[in-house]
């Protein structure tokens, strides 16, 4: 086997690595901050339609509950 034809002096490696974890350190802060607002605005969208779509069920049955009320009391059948 002959000599490796790369080398690498022992300082400038260990500051690149150094500078690449440092660098994996702060990219990897910095992805998960820009991602805490995405995942709670997907979050209140979610809520905000689950909360629409509840109202409106909810609405449906106020009205089925007064047209049964309307059917059924005797000032309505005039």
């Amino acid at each position: 086997m002959g000599k490796p034809s790369l080398s690498l002096r022992p300082l400038p490696a260990s500051l690149a690595l150094l500078c690449a974890g440092v660098g994996a350190v702060v990219l990897l802060a910095f992805l998960t901050f820009t991602l805490v607002p995405v995942l709670v605005a997907v979050g209140l969208t979610a809520a905000l339609l689950v909360g629409a779509l509840l109202c409106g069920w909810a609405g449906i049955e106020a009205l089925a509950a007064l047209e049964r009320w309307m059917e059924t009391d005797q000032r309505f059948r005039r």
